[in-house]
């Protein structure tokens, strides 16, 4: 037992002694086994320039064998790295300049500027109290950049003289100026209404609220007339309407409109919920004089409640304009017409 644990550490010396040699034979550029042609070189090669030659520059095999990367190599690759890296580091500052001064214009645009028509701010006030109005809003910097479409009704301008906005023509004041882009209606300082308009006709998303800024009502235009109506045209450019049927939530509901080829109205009413209500107008496709010759006017019930409610005609024009038929006074409804 003790004769095989000393053969076993004279092993272990003897191999210490070996791996020791062959060291110290590396490091000092000689090696034992090596013939003689090659060890007879003892001093380190030199550059050109006296200096030690750079051992990563010549790859010694003890760092090559052991597949360590030179500093050439390294090199090489941060070059390669950085030449791939830069360019898109570049590029992308570049994007977000791009982007921040974009942003920026469209902010500024934004205050001056809708759907690409330049536009001025005003401002009117009427009322006293808990009841004074104060409404914020923009007309057309230039009143002839951009028109009404001829078959929108309602069309909201601003006028200067008595200093009011509405749909309805004022007389002894001109045209007035079309509303065009943001809208903002205030009562006793709380906003009750917003909106967006395009040359007088209301545009995108309208929001009415309450005194405690609660949403009460909701819809979306798109020049004029409900975003989700159906829209019919006689040719396929869209260029000459035929009708104009009002949705709104999916329900026929509004102000319908009929057109005669030329461009004219023939016939206008309302719905609710797709049943005709009030009074509902026909006309000729004739315009003499710059008004329309009314054909013939019915009633239908004032709400979509009564069905019991039968239709009647009131009046009958012919196309010079003379009364063809007139129900009895007595039985026509009188509906009173509010102002908007």
């Amino acid at each position: 037992m003790f004769a095989s644990n000393l053969r076993l550490l004279i092993s272990l010396l003897l191999l210490t002694i070996t791996f020791r040699s062959t060291v110290l034979a590396q490091t000092s550029g000689t090696d034992p086994s090596a013939p003689s042609s090659l060890t007879t070189s003892a001093k380190p090669v030199l550059a050109p320039s006296g200096a030690p030659a750079s051992p990563f520059s010549s790859g010694p095999a003890s760092l090559t064998t052991l597949g360590l990367p030179s500093m050439a190599s390294l090199k090489e690759q941060k070059d390669a790295y950085l030449a791939g890296v830069m360019p898109d580091l570049g590029l992308k500052v570049k994007q977000l300049k791009k982007l921040k001064a974009d942003k920026k214009s469209k902010r500024k645009l934004a205050k001056t500027e809708y759907e690409g028509l330049s536009m001025v701010k005003a401002v009117t006030k009427f009322g006293s109290g808990d009841r004074t109005i104060v409404e914020e809003f923009y007309v057309l910097r230039d009143n002839d950049t951009a028109k009404p479409l001829p078959y929108v009704r309602d069309v909201y301008r601003y006028y200067q003289k008595s200093n009011r906005v509405t749909n309805s023509i004022v007389k002894d004041e001109g045209g007035g100026l079309l509303l065009h882009g943001p809208y903002k209606r205030y009562q006793n300082e709380a906003l009750i209404e917003e909106g967006n308009y395009y040359a007088g006709m209301k545009d995108g998303r309208w929001e009415k609220y309450d005194a405690k800024f609660m949403l009460t009502d909701k819809t979306n235009w798109h020049r004029g007339v409900p975003q989700e109506s159906r829209l019919t045209y006689y040719d396929s450019t869209h260029r000459k309407i035929k009708e104009i049927i009002p949705v709104e939530y999916g329900k026929v509901r509004g102000t319908y409109m009929a057109f005669h080829e030329n461009g004219l109205l023939a016939e206008e009413g309302k719905y609710e919920n797709g049943v005709k209500i009030g009074r509902w107008t026909e006309y000729y496709p004739i315009n003499p004089s710059g008004r329309r010759m009314r054909r013939k006017l019915t009633q239908y019930a004032s709400d979509q409640w009564d069905v019991a409610f039968e239709p009647y005609t009131i009046t009958e024009w012919d196309e010079k304009g003379k009364v063809t038929y007139e129900r009895a006074k007595e039985k026509v409804i009188q509906e009173d017409e509010t102002e908007n």
